[in-house]
C-alpha cells in the first residue's frame, strides 16, 4: 500500500488595521486531515475551514495588539466608536468591526453575541453584571494574564486593567470567533 500525500500552502495574510501602522506579516497554520481511501491509502489534505478561522484569530490578535497601543491615548466618549473616542461596547464594537463582524453597541447586548465559554482566549470579549443582576453594564476585550483592555469612564481612557478589579462583578467570557 503506498501513500499519497496532497499538499496545499495557505496563503500569507496582511493587514493594515490603522493607517500608518504596520502590521507584521501572519501565516496562518495549515490544519492537516487525513482520509483513509480504497486504493490511494491515506490522503493529507489541509483544512480550508480551519485555516480560514485560524487566520481570523490571528487578525483578532493583531486588532487586540492594536487596542493596546491606544491605551491613555483615547478617551471615553460616551456612545463613541471609533479611535477618536469610545465608551466600552464602542471600544469593542471597534475591534470586531476590523474583523468584519457587526456588534451591538451595548454591553449587554454583546454579552449575548456570541458562544459563552470558561477560559477565556486573547480577543475574546468579557462582559460584567453587578451580582444577582442579569443585565451587563461593562464590557471589555481579554488580553491574556488575566488583563483586559477597556474603556474606563472612572479614568476617562483606554486601559489595561486585570480581571481582579472587578471582583464586585459576575464576569462573563464570550467567544465570537472559534
Amino acid at each position: 500500500m503506498s501513500i499519497k500525500l496532497l499538499v496545499i500552502f495557505t496563503t500569507v495574510l496582511s493587514v493594515n488595521i490603522a493607517p500608518n501602522v504596520v502590521e507584521p506579516v501572519v501565516v496562518a497554520k495549515p490544519v492537516i486531515q487525513q482520509v483513509q481511501t480504497s486504493n490511494l491509502g491515506t490522503i493529507a489534505f489541509l483544512d480550508a475551514k480551519s485555516i480560514k478561522q485560524q487566520a481570523k484569530r490571528d487578525k483578532l490578535k493583531r486588532v487586540v495588539n492594536y487596542l493596546t497601543t491606544r491605551v491613555y491615548k483615547t478617551s471615553y466618549v460616551f456612545s463613541g466608536s471609533t479611535i477618536s473616542g469610545w465608551d466600552c461596547s464602542g471600544m469593542v464594537r471597534y475591534a470586531y468591526k476590523r474583523l468584519g463582524i457587526t456588534l451591538e453597541h451595548s454591553a449587554n447586548k454583546q454579552a449575548h453575541s456570541g458562544v459563552r465559554v470558561s477560559k477565556p482566549r486573547i480577543g475574546d470579549i468579557v462582559v460584567f453584571a453587578y451580582k444577582g443582576s442579569t443585565n451587563f453594564y461593562h464590557s471589555a476585550i481579554y488580553v491574556g494574564n488575566d488583563l483586559v483592555v477597556n474603556a474606563n469612564l472612572m479614568y476617562g481612557t483606554t486601559v489595561i486593567q486585570p480581571l481582579s478589579d472587578f471582583r464586585n462583578s459576575q464576569v462573563r467570557f464570550v467567544r465570537v470567533i472559534k
